[in-house]
């Protein structure tokens, strides 16, 4: 069996069997719908897996998209009954209704998880997908527990750049998200791969720093990896920049953000656990590349979790992530993370 088959095999029989759980007791039997289509090289690996994984599975319906109606497919998703399992694997996204079917699935107590925009990633990345899809649940719980601790326990964090330029972030933090897919059973749903922390600093005005971006979203969403890393500078949690500096297209991008709020705000402090995906193994989709093992910055002023932090009349429209260079981070003098060794979870 060919490596890339293997490595197909065993992380959908994971996600299946380990993530989603459908073999538990209090699941077993409840019907499983595998919504595929074959528009891309992954999107057909992956549902060809999925379809023998579920072979054993004693309640499987097995739908090709371009089989049915959009809607009739939608009534057939929502029409399940509590504790049933979704898997959609999707070239693009699959249009069933205005906003995403998760939500409405979520809502009726539907489990639903998703590979989407697999189109965008490049032949060239597949083993880099399969590896960052793989099973990793214990290790990322491990790290994110750990995370969620120091963070919220700590008063400083120091995140040093190659070049040793240092952003002290000071004052504390919000409460830590955690991303780890260890489902709770009435709580399966996500977009793969997964595997996130998040917080913010509570003080916007103690955030100062010079960064050098190494990597950003296109207007696409197709990640732009810079070769030669510019410079941006951070005051009281605004960017600012030399736009003959910069790359033309993170200039357009940065000027989207100011046409609807004024002004470039960093948010999110974001914590990426996936060790199967950094600089080099790339994911040309920014959201699978996002989860690398790292560190990320936001910009804009959405963010759902922490909106009220700002006024409601302020707007909050842009939320895209953006990967500078971090040798290592620190948490109250404390090493959390290097670049070579990721996380430093004993």
């Amino acid at each position: 069996m060919k490596e890339l088959e293997t490595l197909a095999l065993e992380a959908t029989k994971n996600i299946l069997e380990k993530n989603l759980q459908i073999y538990n007791p209090d699941l077993i039997g409840k019907k499983v719908v595998l919504v595929y289509d074959t528009d891309s090289v992954l999107s057909r690996l992956i549902s060809a897996w999925y379809i023998e994984n579920l072979k054993a599975y004693p309640n499987t319906e097995i739908i090709l998209y371009s089989s049915i109606n959009s809607a009739d497919l939608r009534e057939k998703l929502i029409s399940l009954e509590e504790w049933r399992t979704v898997v959609m694997v999707e070239s693009t996204n699959f249009r069933l209704e205005e906003f995403r079917i998760r939500i409405n699935l979520q809502k009726r107590k539907i489990a639903q998880i998703e590979h989407n925009h697999l189109v965008y990633i490049k032949e060239h990345e597949t083993q880099t997908y399969l590896e960052a899809i793989s099973y990793q649940t214990p290790y990322f719980q491990k790290v994110s527990d750990f995370l969620k601790e120091k963070v919220e326990s700590g008063n400083t964090m120091k995140i040093i750049a190659p070049d040793w330029t240092t952003m002290t972030l000071e004052w504390g933090f919000e409460n830590m998200k955690q991303n780890t897919w260890n489902f709770p059973l009435h709580n399966r749903y996500g977009t793969l791969p997964m595997w996130e922390n998040f917080s913010e600093v509570k003080d916007f005005s103690k955030v100062n720093w010079e960064l050098y971006i190494r990597a950003y979203p296109l207007e696409d969403l197709q990640v732009r990896i810079c070769e030669t890393p510019f410079k941006v500078s951070i005051k009281e949690s605004m960017i600012t920049y030399d736009k003959d500096q910069v790359p033309a297209e993170f200039y357009a991008l940065m000027n989207k953000i100011v046409a609807s709020e004024w002004e470039i705000m960093i948010r999110e402090l974001g914590f990426w656990l996936n060790r199967a995906i950094d600089f080099t193994r790339t994911l040309s989709d920014v959201n699978p590349f996002e989860r690398l093992s790292g560190f990320h910055l936001s910009l804009g002023k959405k963010h759902n979790i922490y909106r009220k932090k700002l006024a409601t009349n302020i707007v909050q429209r842009y939320h895209i992530d953006v990967f500078p260079l971090v040798s290592e981070i620190y948490i109250d003098d404390e090493l959390v993370f290097d670049s070579e060794n990721h996380y430093a979870v004993k």
